[in-house]
């Protein structure tokens, strides 16, 4: 898939690119940035159940996030700015990647945002109207003024009593400042000039709501939209997507 990085406000994508890469360096090499659900250390597909921690068959029927300032550093401690933001889909065999160009060369770490960051997710919407934005309104990730962008969508059915009907369904839309999160792992990888390159993950899906102690009960709190009362579901979802990306290769 061809992904385009897009300039938000153009005074800050000036600064960040002059500040994230060497004069004359160019974008000369394919990376592809994979994510890959698992549940008990095997892939895991949407619309397939699994059993959680509170005895209840969970099974995910929609799994989207944004991702902001991606952000890999070299051999030499020199930071590069891969995108500013991302929005990973997943397909139904639990499965969702972006390709993007960035310099060749030995790397040792990379970092990003979980979520939109600040000034994207205060920024007008209508200013992200080109077509393919990740940010773009058609994407349908937009709440409006008062809660911005959801960061992180997840959405599906469960089966309380075991009997094979799913009696119920879940949606938690992470977003407010509240929940933005950063991620960041010491990886070493290389971007060969030629070639496939990749920076492939996974996701601990059991642990986005039965990380122990940070649970969140989809029988009695099945919701999150956006609101203040209940924003500790949205806080509690984004402190456990932090722990449930593990880098792979």
């Amino acid at each position: 898939m061809k992904k385009i990085k897009y300039s938000v406000i153009l005074l800050f994508s000036i600064l960040s690119l002059s500040a994230c890469k060497k004069n004359g360096e160019t974008n000369n090499a394919d990376l592809t940035i994979s994510f890959q659900n698992q549940v008990d250390g095997a892939n895991f597909g949407l619309n397939v159940p699994y059993r959680n921690a509170s005895n209840v068959d969970i099974q995910y029927e929609t799994f989207q996030f944004y991702l902001s300032d991606i952000m890999i550093v070299n051999a030499n401690d020199e930071a590069r700015l891969v995108s500013e933001i991302e929005l990973f889909k997943f397909d139904a065999t639990g499965y969702s990647s972006i390709d993007f160009r960035v310099p060749f060369g030995d790397y040792k770490s990379i970092s990003f945002g979980i979520g939109v960051k600040k000034e994207l997710n205060e920024a007008d919407p209508s200013t992200y109207n080109e077509e393919g934005n990740p940010l773009n309104i058609t994407e349908n990730t937009y709440w409006g003024w008062a809660s911005m962008y959801r960061f992180i969508m997840s959405e599906g059915r469960y089966d309380g009593d075991l009997d094979g009907t799913y009696e119920g369904t879940f949606a938690y839309h992470t977003g407010r400042e509240a929940s933005y999160r950063t991620y960041s792992v010491s990886h070493d990888f290389e971007v060969n000039k030629k070639g496939d390159n990749s920076l492939a993950f996974t996701i601990n899906l059991y642990e986005l709501l039965d990380h122990l102690g940070n649970e969140v009960d989809v029988l009695t709190e099945p919701y999150y939209h956006g609101g203040t009362e209940n924003e500790y579901i949205s806080t509690r979802i984004s402190d456990n997507m932090v722990g449930a990306i593990q880098v792979v290769n």
